[in-house]
């Protein structure tokens, strides 16, 4: 480093060089505000009843203000500034009362301006002799100082350097902490420094040890700036005293603790963010300090909102399903009511008395009556399996399965079919659930058999731990469609049109699984089967 003292508009000490490089290996330059050093310049403007305080660090070009008040700039040229004065002797307060006459600074823009009159200044020395800087006052009036007020404010100068150099020590021991972490928890530290959230390590007295690179992202602050760094100056007193200082203090006290807030930082702008502190633990088990980790979960939360968004939506179309199913229940079942409660009467009546044309379009009418008050009933029913509660019970198979031929007693005659159960035993399942899925299976065995009168067994069988429910149509030469997977996208099978629709047969299977816990549902060469585990005792007798 080379300096032209004689081009210089101010004054130069001799152990300028060193000076300057003590200054840069003190690394107080730039570095992050500090309460502890603000409550020295309101110590000092109390103590000498000036507007103005500052801790000035004298660079080689500048004077830097490591804390200010009453005054705004955070620094200004070297060849404006009193303090180059004062760092000429590291020893004695430079007293200046009235600016305005004392050549030295009466051209000063300060003082032409009339913002200062007034400057005291007690140097920043370290132990070796090198003035850094001075905390000094200054006023727009003309003051003095007395000798208690003179000696008060070398103390506060005093202070201020054992401040920076425990600042320095601190930042030293990070390093040292810091480069023992690299040099023997290489994984760990290749995990932390790639990850995209932010980690650190914080010391008992809550001040940084370790960051990692996002640290930088959010903050915009390097890594060396921020070791040594207290917690509180980092995120401001109001997130430290309601969230950092909480936790940090839970962990210290071995316990773990997560808590979320939301805070605009300098590089990522408003997030939401859980913060996790943990305890570390040394070798004896005791904790040395804490972990800190911070996830930031803004996307995450974005679309919790939005889903939360999409579940009204659908509260709002299930109730306009039940509104729907209601009109199905009552609307529509009241005039089918009306057709089959009227048919029966009007056959019992007419009997032997109409032509045989009248006789079957009469017949039809009832036949279809009941078949479109059951297609009601089916829909109502599939309608309410996303909201409805299943209600499982035990039931006596056969009972079920007879339920279920009743309801096809016209689609049996039709077809001159005959189906034989043989089955007995209970089972749990919901009945009506139950009941439809099964009766799905007989209807699509009735319409698929190729032979006249039809011939269908339903059985029911144990195998091992397995229990198989049967429809089985023995006459069938090519095989029914097959039903490749459990899963619903899978399912390739298509009923008639004069029953259930695809998806609706699917869904309907779907839900005596989740009943009765159903394996599979398949078809192979000759009928259907459903499969569960035989978690109940059987009556295996054949009807």
């Amino acid at each position: 480093m080379v300096f032209y003292f004689k081009t210089m508009k101010f004054p130069v000490p001799e152990n300028e060089e060193q000076r300057v490089q003590t200054l840069l290996d003190l690394q107080v330059l730039d570095s992050l505000p500090s309460p502890v050093f603000d409550s020295i310049t309101e110590l000092a403007a109390s103590i000498c009843g000036t507007d103005i305080a500052l801790i000035s660090l004298v660079d080689a070009e500048r004077q830097w203000f490591k804390s200010r008040l009453g005054f705004e700039p955070s620094e200004t040229g070297r060849d404006e500034a009193f303090c180059s004065h004062t760092i000429m002797d590291s020893k004695s307060v430079l007293v200046v009362n009235d600016a305005t006459r004392d050549p030295r600074f009466a051209q000063l823009p300060l003082v032409r301006s009339g913002s200062v009159r007034f400057y005291a200044g007690a140097p920043i020395t370290t132990a070796s002799g090198k003035a850094l800087g001075a905390v000094c006052v200054l006023d727009p009036e003309k003051k003095g100082l007395s000798e208690v007020q003179t000696r008060q404010l070398q103390h506060l100068a005093n202070l201020t350097m054992g401040l920076i150099e425990n600042e320095a020590l601190r930042r030293r021991e990070a390093r040292m902490i810091l480069d023992l972490v690299r040099k023997n928890e290489q994984i760990i530290r290749s995990v932390l420094d790639k990850g995209r959230e932010m980690a650190a390590f914080i010391d008992p007295q809550h001040r940084y040890l370790y960051v990692n690179p996002a640290f930088e992202r959010y903050w915009i602050r390097s890594q060396e700036a921020l070791l040594g760094t207290p917690v509180q100056d980092l995120v401001g007193d109001r997130l430290y005293r309601e969230v950092c200082k909480v936790g940090i203090n839970q962990a210290l006290s071995g316990h773990e603790s997560m808590l979320t807030f939301e805070y605009s930082f300098p590089g990522k702008g408003l997030r939401r963010m859980e913060l996790l502190h943990i305890p570390a633990l040394n070798d004896e088990g005791r904790v040395h300090g804490v972990v800190e980790r911070h996830r930031d979960v803004t996307e995450l939360a974005e679309q919790a909102d939005l889903l939360r968004s999409h579940a009204s939506e659908l509260e709002v179309r299930r109730v306009s399903l039940d509104r729907y199913l209601h009109a199905i229940s009552h609307e529509l079942k009241q005039p089918v009511n009306a057709i089959n409660n009227a048919t029966p009467v009007l056959m019992a009546k007419l009997d032997g008395t109409l032509p045989e044309l009248e006789q079957k379009c009469l017949t039809y009418i009832e036949r279809g009556g009941r078949r479109l008050a059951r297609l009601l009933e089916d829909m109502r029913l599939f309608g309410e399996l996303d909201g409805r509660t299943l209600t499982v019970a035990r039931h006596n198979v056969r009972s079920l399965l007879e339920e279920s031929v009743m309801h096809l007693r016209d689609e049996i005659k039709q077809r001159q079919a005959t189906v034989d159960l043989q089955v007995d035993g209970d089972l749990w399942v919901d009945a009506p659930v139950f009941e439809l899925a099964v009766r799905c299976l007989l209807e699509h065995s009735l319409w698929s058999s190729d032979k006249t009168p039809a011939h269908i067994v339903v059985r029911l069988m144990k195998e091992g731990d397995q229990l198989r429910l049967e429809v089985i149509d023995p006459s069938v030469a090519n095989p029914l469609p097959v039903i490749g997977s459990e899963r619903v996208h899978q399912y390739t099978s298509a009923l008639p049109a004069s029953t259930l629709s695809v998806a609706e047969f699917t869904v309907m299977n779907d839900a005596v699984f989740l009943v009765v816990g159903l394996e599979r549902l398949r078809s192979d060469l000759s009928g259907w089967s459903i499969d569960r585990p035989a978690t109940l005792s059987m009556n295996m007798a054949r009807s």
